[in-house]
Formats: C-alpha cells, sequence, structure tokens
C-alpha cells in the first residue's frame, strides 16, 4: 500500500511540474456560470457575487429550485442589482440535476461553469482560466479541486481541510494518467462544453448525478480531464450527524453507480478508478479488523491506540496536512492531520452499513440537505 502510494505522489508531482508551462486561457467572458439552489439564502449572495466577478463568467444563471426559505428573495435582490449579468430563474422542485438542465437551456455560451451555492469560486485567481485552456486544448469536460471552506467552519470541517486538497490532486491526476480520465468531475467544480451537456446530461435517477454524468461521459468517449490549478471552496459539515448522512448519500450513490455503469468495469477506466476505489475499502476493513484483534490481544488498549496511529500514517498525513496548512495559511492544520483517520473510519462503517445494501439493491437513501452558513469575511 505504501509503494501505491508513493507511485502515484510520483506520477502527480511529475505531472504538476510538467504542467507547469501551461499557462490560462486569454479568451476572459468566454464562460456561462449555472448554479442551483435549494434553501440556499444564508449563502447564496456571497457565492454569486465571486462568479460575478470573475472575469471569464459572462453571465450567471442561477436555478432557484422549489426553495422554502429566502432564497427566491435573495436572487431577486440580486437580479436587480447585476440584471445584465444575472439570469435568475425560479421553478417547482425537480432536484438537482432537474435544475441544472433547465439552467442550462438558457446558456448561450459554448463552455459553461457548474458548482454549487455554497461554493466560493476565488475571482482573483486564474482558476477557471486553467480550466478553460483545458477545454481549448480539446477537453469535453474538466474538473478541478473542491478544498474546503474554512470561514465559519468547526471542527469537523478542518479535520478534512487537513488532507482533502492534496489528496484528491494526487488520486485524480493518477486516474486521469494511468486509467484515462478522474474518477469524478465534482459538482461544485467542472467545466463542460455545453453541446456535450446538453447531449449527455445530468439526471436524478441517483443522488450522485456529478458521479453519473462523469461516467456516462467516460463511457461515451469524451475526453475528461482534470485542471488542478483550479480549486474551490465549498462548505462542510460541522455535525457529525450531517457528516454521516452527506457520505452516505455518497458512498451509496457510488455503489449504485457501479450497478448502473458496470460495463466500464473491466474497461482501462474501471480497471483503474472504479473497482480500486470499492477494493481498498473491502481490503481496509479486512486490514484494520486483523490488525486490531492481534493487537488488542497483544498489548490490550495500548495495542489499539498504536494501531490505529501506526508512525507511517502519522508522517505520511503530516506531510499532506503541511501542504494544506501552507495553502489554507492555518499553521494548526498540521498536528490536526493524523485525526483524519476518522473520515477513513466512517467512509468504513457506511460502507457497511449502506453501500453494500445500495449496490445489491440499487436503492438509495433520502438525499439529506447539510445545513448551509454564511460566509465571513476575515
Amino acid at each position: 500500500m505504501e509503494l501505491l502510494f508513493a507511485l502515484m505522489c510520483v506520477v502527480a508531482l511529475g505531472y504538476f511540474v510538467l504542467g507547469l508551462r501551461h499557462k490560462p486561457s486569454s479568451n476572459l467572458a468566454s464562460v456561462d456560470a449555472i448554479i442551483p439552489a435549494y434553501n440556499e439564502a444564508p449563502c447564496l449572495e456571497a457565492s454569486l457575487v465571486q462568479l460575478l466577478r470573475n472575469p471569464y463568467i459572462r453571465r450567471v444563471i442561477c436555478v432557484n429550485d422549489g426553495s422554502t426559505d429566502d432564497t427566491a428573495g435573495v436572487l431577486a435582490r440580486m437580479a436587480r442589482t447585476w440584471p445584465d449579468r444575472l439570469v435568475a430563474i425560479n421553478q417547482a422542485n425537480t432536484g438537482k440535476g432537474g435544475a441544472l438542465m433547465n439552467g442550462l437551456r438558457h446558456a448561450t455560451a459554448h463552455q459553461v461553469f457548474l458548482t454549487d451555492a455554497d461554493t466560493r469560486v476565488p475571482h482573483d485567481r486564474n482558476g477557471l482560466g486553467y480550466m478553460l485552456a483545458e477545454i481549448e486544448r480539446g477537453a469535453d469536460a474538466v474538473g478541478g479541486i473542491p478544498s474546503t471552506n474554512l470561514d465559519g467552519a468547526r471542527l469537523l470541517p478542518y479535520i478534512r481541510a487537513t488532507v482533502k486538497l492534496p489528496m484528491i490532486a494526487i488520486k485524480r491526476t493518477f486516474q486521469q494518467i494511468v486509467g484515462g480520465a478522474p474518477f469524478i468531475i465534482s459538482g461544485a467544480c467542472g467545466m463542460f462544453r455545453t453541446d456535450v451537456l446538453l447531449k449527455h446530461g445530468f439526471s436524478d435517477r441517483t443522488k450522485v448525478e456529478d458521479l453519473d454524468l462523469t461516467w456516462t461521459l467516460v463511457a461515451h468517449g469524451y475526453k475528461v480531464r482534470q485542471a488542478n490549478r483550479c480549486i474551490v471552496y465549498p462548505q462542510e459539515c460541522n455535525t457529525l450527524r450531517e457528516e454521516w448522512r452527506r457520505w452516505r448519500r455518497w458512498i451509496a450513490g457510488f455503489a449504485v453507480c457501479m450497478r448502473l455503469h458496470r460495463r466500464l468495469l473491466l474497461s482501462r477506466f474501471g480497471l483503474v478508478s472504479m473497482t480500486p476505489m470499492f477494493g481498498l475499502v473491502v481490503l481496509g476493513i479486512a486490514v484494520y479488523a486483523a490488525t486490531w484483534i492481534r493487537a488488542y490481544l497483544e498489548h490490550g488498549g495500548v495495542g489499539i491506540a498504536m494501531a490505529v496511529f501506526p508512525l507511517a500514517w502519522v508522517a505520511v498525513v503530516s506531510v499532506l496536512g503541511a501542504i494544506s496548512a501552507w495553502h489554507h495559511r492555518k499553521l494548526r492544520l498540521v498536528p490536526m492531520a493524523s485525526l483524519a483517520v476518522f473520515y477513513v473510519f466512517l467512509a468504513y462503517a457506511i460502507w457497511i452499513v449502506h453501500g453494500l445494501a445500495a449496490f445489491f439493491t440499487g436503492r438509495e437513501p433520502t438525499r439529506d440537505k447539510p445545513t448551509r452558513y454564511a460566509h465571513v469575511v476575515e
């Protein structure tokens, strides 16, 4: 496992260094942004303002998907302030996929950028320019990196942020190079050719519409790429209850997508990106169970603690935590990095409780809405 991870790091680093020669696109005001919004009143304005100020964005299309809070009011006020740049659409609730496709019908640019209403997309960086450059070099769809918005965040988002950014960059870069495409274009940060998205759009047949679409594009032979220099900042869950529900949606949705796209499993993409993600879960659960039992029998409770935080794990995640700490300008992320093992155990537990059932039945739990909070200006 350690050798495989080291190989992934070397390959990803080499790819990143070679990519430094690429410049962001110079085609400003050439992208339409589409944002679905369901009960997003606390954070919607701040997110939309960042997009409206982004030099690559021509228009922002926001779809209020039957919200029951003040989302419609916030959107109406902003539309009066930005009448030529913001397209406000109100509709009855259809689900995220339906909202995105309704917004897409109002797009006039050749490429669209999709993000979430809780996500901060920095307007003063060239992230969208690097994504657009990939489109101009022939890509049909491009994913960025959803990091973590730490403004107003509590303990859990800080733990998540310790390794999230570098791990996403390493894994998806390796998957693109070896498997032909990254595992997913996140709904928080994706750019698509408009004609491709109109032909193979989002649906609500799963609760992970972004993963379903990514695998659909791969199955149809489209060129899907990763742009590691586009980083956005979605909100994380502040409570364990909401974190469990969100990961339950992701894991159960992943299991259902494996059923829906089973023809991909033996393809190059499937063998590198799809199957290993599931196989590592099975292997991880087995290894941890055996290690903990042996450690307890030999050393008791102290042995369990040593098994949870082995020195190799602490060393690796501390390096990743240092990268994240430098990016977020939060030194505390380094000593907190070892606590990221919590998310490994969370994923394993949800796979056991919900993931396997979803894989065999094709049924997913109801989609839960995380609590939104206002962006805090530092």
